[in-house]
């Protein structure tokens, strides 16, 4: 009997210890929860939450049903990285100070608005696939990728992208690129062997071999805006690479040649639409978000 009530006396005493063990555990991670900031998270009409993150040394706040595809920061593993060390890879919690890699967005050249999912300009842009793209009209939405630059060292011009290009054709396809007389929209034009084909001493055919380069300088000698278009076929697209002021990042978007002429527009356009996405270092909004209706 006294075996058993001791028994009983020892589960009893465990039992208290560990909810006092428990109480302490919880306290303290109440304690710890308290410590950390709460992020000021920010949803549209939908109740979608936006992404946000550290891009070009400022947080920001991107819409969520604005993102094409995803929104990758720095350090995650590659889409089709199977290795173990991707398999155990654990991102740090999200955060305004998290960097950004890129993320990526459709843009509308016609008049500077951005798609964004369950919204009017979805139905347009679903439209616009559905009935220009099989007849051959211009397709007025530009894919756009945006990537942050972290790296504090890595110059913000594409003047040794443009050297190392033109050296590859010289020592590859064995001709050069000729600076044209004539500008096109204010944009520097340099034609592949003066639009001959040296194979043939006929014009190209092709836009493979030798796209055209259109590239646009600062006052200080910088490349800042970096284009490669099609010239011939029934269809021509330009990508169009370019850095933005305001923060070191670089803009990637394609679209049909027929938009070049919006060059400048297109590039003050994305601009905008980046900065309206920065926030407080708390993630208060500081203007109205594009895309966000």
């Amino acid at each position: 009997m006294k075996s058993i009530f001791k028994l009983y006396f020892k589960l009893i005493c465990l039992s208290c210890l560990l909810l006092l063990a428990g109480c302490d555990d919880g306290k303290q991670a109440s304690d710890k929860a308290a410590q950390q900031p709460v992020l000021a998270r920010h949803q549209d009409r939908f109740g979608r939450y936006d992404s946000i993150g550290n891009l070009g040394g400022k947080p920001v706040s991107i819409p969520g049903g604005v993102v094409f595809t995803w929104v990758r920061y720095i350090g995650d593993p590659g889409d089709f990285d199977s290795s173990k060390q991707a398999q155990k890879y654990q991102r740090p919690p999200i955060t305004y100070q998290l960097p950004i890699e890129g993320f990526d967005f459709q843009y509308r050249l016609t008049d500077g608005a951005v798609k964004t999912r369950r919204e009017q300009t979805e139905e347009d842009y679903l439209r616009d696939n559905e009935t220009l793209i099989p007849v051959g009209k211009p397709f007025p939405w530009g894919y756009t990728i945006v990537y942050n630059i972290v790296d504090p060292h890595q110059p913000l011009n594409f003047n040794k992208a443009l050297a190392g290009d033109l050296q590859a054709t010289k020592t590859v396809n064995k001709f050069d690129y000729f600076e044209q007389p004539q500008k096109i929209f204010g944009l520097t034009y340099l034609q592949a062997n003066n639009g001959i084909d040296p194979s043939t001493n006929q014009p190209w055919q092709d836009n493979i071999s030798g796209p055209d380069i259109l590239i646009s300088k600062n006052a200080q000698g910088e490349i800042k805006t970096y284009i490669q278009c099609d010239f011939t076929g029934e269809i021509q697209s330009c990508t169009h690479e370019f850095y933005i002021d305001s923060m070191p990042v670089v803009v990637h978007i394609s679209y049909d040649r027929i938009y070049l002429e919006k060059w400048r527009q297109t590039e003050k356009n994305i601009a905008g639409i980046l900065d309206s996405w920065v926030v407080t270092d708390k993630g208060a909004l500081i203007k109205k978000q594009a895309g966000k209706v």
